[in-house]
């Protein structure tokens, strides 16, 4: 039998102590004991009717409880603090991408966030210099992409480049007097070096015809790392910073890319596909592959690792994050942690984990923000840095109120300026307005009026579906629309898609091939489009769905995060048993975009629609039994369920 020694020695060693030293130490330990409890009890919910409670009383019966190395993390949260660091970061707020700065404590909450920049949206890919005195970035403030440099101790801006092709990804020599840059100068994607004003520019890697992208300037001075598509697949090169030694330090099949170094040089930190590409995976157009598993063939899920840098090659890799989308890798200054942006479906949130990959990785932001790259440092935010500023709204919706007689809330507008065959059609008018601005938007970005015609829009809220399309479809509450799915323009393709696997579900970001091509219009392509054409499902890759096309040369606009910004949403692609995408075309779904606005399905419908209308048109009976609807489905649009019908969500007492 195991001797209970613990309770025995803490009391002789407290009985030793003075009563007053007792006391405190008895009072210190009931004190963790009491932010233990209070920080992993179940959350209490009070019994509640209300429409759209669903997913509340789901999220708390099916809430994991703690692991023991959460309490483990939170014990040691309490004792000793991490130590006061800086975040200086590019992230959008309502549409508009600027910089900004947050310490490790005030980053959660994007209200105590400091606005570093106003007027550069977008700004990305913030570089700071080493003696934490500049910041570079790359914008588009001046109608293409170019780099800037923000003085963090006077607050001025410079633009150090010059040149209509696409620049950005800067980073900076360890001495300040040289940035390393990617840009499009040579009709393709290269490295380039300039001196710290835009001075002197050269290209790095003027033979390679392939996409070199992401540098990242080692400690030392003495190599720059970048990614590059040289060998058909995304590898981590080295050369020395006049452009010589070249070496592929990846040499592998997977896709390696944005390296960050370490403080002290000695190891890497990037973003591979290494976890879901090691098994080779056999499929048929019958037997497709475990959806979002690791053995999915289809190498899609992206996580950070670390290597140690052996100057011709990267040995000891090891995986530190698993949510499967990783991107923009950055180190603590101690060089103990690493902090990466980890997408949602619906925020950018930052993430931090052990440099070993001890523990769990954890969220440091939950707002509704979109952060794309950040990086770390011991410096205090700039004094001219202020809060949060009220940008104009992209949009303002106009809703038209509908006859009260009618009984609903909002009327239907048509859209007479869109065409949808065999005429036009029509919009809830709660969401009209943020397509129009949407439609101006794209074609102003890309020089295609891509949303001029539309594939569908409203659906008649009694149209009946087979098992390609939904009758509970946000296309009856007049939220919904599905664009072109092919528009050839010049002999090319403009619709371009690239695949991209969030929280085990399958989307697919919209890329529009831009009409001018000279650097006016979008930016280049460093993902691999997904050729979803016949000859790849069925012959290529079958049951995968297709298969990854080599990169896209030219100049793209990302219509999916302008479709975001405006409140478009894309949905994942179906993967039923019998409508999976990945043998049926029609149940990918990239072309589809609804608008939710902070509403579920049933909300949605209750706005346009008099409650008799409603009623009448999905009766829980017809819904379930008639049509075949899992009750599941039904519950989760926040369909009222006949009294009788068997609550299966109701897994907490109500």
């Amino acid at each position: 039998m195991t001797p209970r020694v613990a309770p025995a020695d803490t009391e002789t060693a407290l009985s030793n102590q003075p009563h007053f030293v007792r006391s405190l130490v008895l009072l210190a330990v009931s004190a963790l004991i009491l932010v233990i409890v209070i920080q992993f009890a179940p959350a209490a919910h009070a019994p509640t009717d209300d429409k759209g409670a669903l997913s509340t009383r789901v999220a708390a019966a099916t809430a994991p409880p703690p692991t023991p190395a959460a309490i483990v993390r939170a014990i040691a949260t309490t004792q000793s603090a991490a130590p006061a660091t800086t975040f200086f970061f590019a992230a959008d707020r309502e549409g508009y991408q600027e910089l900004y700065a947050a310490t490790r404590e005030t980053i959660s909450d994007a209200k105590n966030w400091r606005q570093l920049t106003n007027g550069y949206s977008p700004a990305r890919a913030p570089a700071l210099s080493r003696d934490g005195t500049r910041l570079a970035f790359q914008s588009r403030r001046d109608g293409n992409w170019e780099i800037y440099v923000l003085d963090l101790n006077s607050g001025k801006i410079s633009r150090v480049t010059n040149d209509l092709a696409y620049d950005g990804s800067p980073t900076w020599s360890p001495d300040g007097k040289e940035i390393a840059f990617e840009s499009y100068r040579g009709s393709d994607l290269d490295i380039w070096k300039m001196n710290a004003d835009g001075s002197a520019p050269v290209n790095l890697t003027p033979d390679s015809k392939q996409y070199d992208y992401a540098p990242a300037w080692s400690p030392d001075g003495k190599t720059i790392i970048f990614t590059s598509w040289a060998t058909e697949h995304k590898q981590l090169f080295a050369m020395s910073p006049d452009g010589s030694n070249l070496r592929n330090l990846s040499d592998n099949r997977f896709h390696d890319e944005h390296a960050a170094w370490s403080p002290d040089g000695k190891q890497l930190a990037f973003v591979s596909n290494r976890e879901g590409c090691q098994e080779q995976v056999d499929a048929t157009l019958e037997q497709p592959p475990l959806q979002g598993s690791v053995a999915s063939g289809n190498c899609q899920r992206r996580g950070i690792y670390v290597a140690d840098f052996e100057n011709t090659r990267l040995s000891s890799p090891k995986q530190v994050s698993f949510f499967g989308r990783e991107s923009a890798p950055v180190w603590s200054p101690d060089g103990n942690e690493i902090a990466f942006v980890s997408p949602r479906p619906t925020r950018n949130p930052l993430f931090v984990a052990a440099r070993d990959g001890a523990g769990l990785a954890h969220v440091l932001n939950n707002d509704v923000v979109w952060i794309s790259a950040a990086v770390w440092t011991n410096e205090k935010i700039p004094s001219f840095a202020v809060a949060p500023v009220t940008n104009k709204p992209l949009y303002v919706e106009k809703p038209i109120p509908s006859d009260p007689k009618e009984g609903s809330q909002y009327d239907f507008v048509g859209m007479k300026e869109v065409y949808l065959a065999p005429s036009w059609g029509i919009f809830s008018s709660t969401v009209s307005e943020s397509f129009r601005a949407l439609r101006q938007r794209v074609l102003a970005e890309s020089g295609v009026d891509f949303l001029a015609t539309l594939s569908d829009m409203t659906r008649l809220i009694t149209s009946r579906c087979d098992n390609t399309c939904d009758d509970l479809s946000w296309h009856k509450s007049g939220r919904a629309f599905d664009s072109l799915l092919t528009l050839p323009r010049n002999g090319k393709e403009t619709v371009v898609l690239v695949r991209e696997d969030v929280n085990a579900e399958v989307y697919w970001r919209v890329y529009l091939r831009a009409a001018k091509q000279d650097g006016s219009q979008g930016e280049p392509l460093t993902d691999a489009p997904w050729d979803i054409s016949v000859n790849a499902r069925a012959n290529l890759a079958p049951g995968q769905g297709g298969l990854e096309k080599g990169v896209e040369y030219g100049y793209f606009v990302d219509f999916t995060e302008l479709a975001r910004q405006y409140g478009w949403n894309r949905i994942s692609s179906h993967d039923d048993a019998d409508f999976d995408w990945r043998n049926n075309r029609e149940a990918l779904e990239f072309w589809h975009f609804q608008k939710e606005g902070g509403l579920n399905w049933w909300q949605a419908m209750q706005e346009v629609y008099p409650p008799q209308q409603l009623s009448k048109a999905f009766d829980w009976d017809i819904v379930v039994n008639d049509w075949g609807k899992e009750p599941s489905r039904a519950y989760l649009k926040d369909f009222p369920p006949d009294a009788n019908a068997w609550k299966w969500f109701a897994l907490v007492p109500r």
